[in-house]
């Protein structure tokens, strides 16, 4: 009888806890819900406020600041910027210089971004596609490295990354956030592989993107403009939705406009 009463007291604690812990991460989550509600709030809210702001396409502004604003680069590597790449040497030469154009701009922004103080963040990529060519699978050499040019410094954050996006697979969020961030620069290539993966990434993870356009780079027009029309234009059907709604996932500018919001602060 002991033994039994026992076993009811053990199974009605165990049930008790299970519903405790339950509870406990109903309420969890819920908070979790409402902290994400109030941050969105409070970007709107920046969207409107005065001060220092980059003017992005469509009349629209990104406010910027030293603190909370960050440059993130994507996989401004050797490897996808040269015909000396494992990934360049796959590619038509001629796709692999439209690329290289990329790096005057990344760097002129780059430059910009450090001396006004921002923090600056750079992903490297494992992956190269969806098939894994043997060559590719090496330790870190110097074609994996950053461009020469595009190197990162002392103090600034670098990921390496095995999803398209640079924050799936990494610690980039937790880095970004003990910085204060909550507005991201963003650059690099490809346009609508990487970068255009991180921009959702990062929008789902209540970071404000600005993507600067001239500071992208994809193998064709064609694509780089479809990846940019979708990080800026509504995606809803303009005959059922008024176009002010905020259905998009960031704004975009030139490397002009951010240098010309950077000397404001």
């Amino acid at each position: 009888m002991v033994c039994g009463s026992s076993l009811l007291a053990a199974a009605a604690g165990v049930g008790c806890g299970l519903l405790i812990a339950r509870w406990w991460q109903s309420g969890a989550l819920n908070r979790a819900r409402y902290r994400m509600r109030d941050l969105c709030l409070l970007r709107a809210k920046e969207s409107l406020a005065e001060g220092p702001a980059i003017s992005a396409r469509h009349s629209r502004r990104f406010p910027i600041g030293r603190s909370d604003t960050a440059l993130v680069l994507i996989d401004m590597q050797t490897d996808f910027l040269s015909v000396e790449g494992r990934v360049g040497k796959h590619y038509d030469p001629a796709r692999i210089q439209r690329m290289e154009k990329t790096i005057d701009k990344v760097e002129e922004l780059l430059t910009a971004c450090r001396a006004a103080g921002l923090t600056i963040a750079h992903s490297r990529s494992h992956r190269y596609g969806a098939r894994v060519l043997p060559e590719l699978i090496h330790p870190l050499d110097e074609t994996y490295e950053l461009h020469p040019r595009l190197r990162a410094k002392p103090g600034e954050i670098v990921v390496d990354k095995f999803t398209f996006g640079a924050f799936a697979s990494t610690e980039l969020e937790e880095r970004l956030r003990e910085r204060g961030v909550t507005r991201i620069l963003l650059g690099g290539v490809l346009t609508n592989v990487c970068v255009f993966a991180t921009a959702v990434q990062a929008v789902d993870r209540f970071f404000r993107v600005c993507l600067v356009e001239d500071a992208c780079g994809a193998f064709t027009d064609e694509w780089h403009e479809r990846a940019v029309s979708l990080i800026e234009e509504p995606q809803v059907d303009p005959q059922a939705h008024h176009h002010s709604v905020g259905l998009y996932f960031g704004e975009v500018a030139a490397v002009s406009d951010v240098k010309a919001a950077l000397a404001q602060l």
